[in-house]
């Protein structure tokens, strides 16, 4: 986490001299537009660190399918997965705004004799948005992230006696990923701000997938919807 932490304030350092080629393109090319702001916010700076919360619709059809084609009853997982994590971002609100993020969830489903499947995925990366749309203390962007994770699925059972100690497998790959989003911003206070997304993962299998049976577990994909809760300006 702290790692994580160094590396968002790295990246928002880092880029303040193409904040500030941005803004200057912006102002010669007649797009800026002087707004008087209620709380004196910074008007085309937008930049900083919060706690994210995103709901993903994944398609789990494959994996539930062999979940129900198995000698052991086990229960079909959700396909809404709730992740949590953290987002930095740093940019001009009418330009270019970079970032890094990392997430983490996972669904677990438990039959009535102990069965238990539970998927979990992690991943991060960064970010690129472009800003569309500014008014006073809202703005809007469209961009896309990209970056690695890591998919885990764990199959667990009691062999007849649900008291047993459990035997099962677990099952790792390492994906790559592409998210585009549009995102909706819009600050409370001059330290405090929400963002609002939507986008759509799409992932890339850098191992063989998970060959089970007949089935073949490819890449992970689904619609995404993302709150985050932005500390800074």
């Amino acid at each position: 986490m702290k790692r994580l932490l160094m590396i968002i304030f790295a990246v928002i350092i880092l880029s303040v001299p193409a904040f500030a080629d941005s803004y200057e393109e912006l102002e010669e090319s007649g797009q800026i537009v002087e707004v008087e702001m209620e709380n004196e916010l910074p008007l085309y700076i937008r930049a900083g660190v919060g706690l994210k919360v995103e709901r993903l619709e994944l398609n789990l059809d494959q994996i539930n399918s062999l979940l129900a084609t198995a000698d052991v009853d086990f229960p079909a997982l959700d396909e809404p997965m709730m992740l949590y994590g953290i987002e930095g971002v740093g940019g001009v609100r009418n330009g270019n705004i970079y970032g890094v993020y990392l997430l983490h969830g996972r669904n677990r489903s438990r039959g009535s004799n102990g069965e238990t499947a539970e998927l979990s995925l992690t991943y991060g990366g960064f970010i690129y948005q472009r800003g569309i749309y500014m008014k006073k203390n809202t703005d809007i962007s469209i961009g896309t992230g990209i970056g690695y994770g890591r998919s885990r699925l764990e199959l667990l059972h009691h062999k007849g006696d649900p008291f047993s100690e459990a035997t099962g497998s677990t099952l790792e790959k390492d994906f790559l990923l592409l998210e585009p989003t549009i995102n909706l911003h819009h600050q409370l206070t001059p330290v405090i701000g929400i963002d609002c997304s939507l986008g759509y993962l799409m992932s890339y299998d850098l191992d063989d997938g998970w060959g089970l049976s007949e089935y073949d577990l490819d890449e992970f994909e689904g619609g995404s919807v993302s709150l985050r809760v932005n500390f800074g300006m």
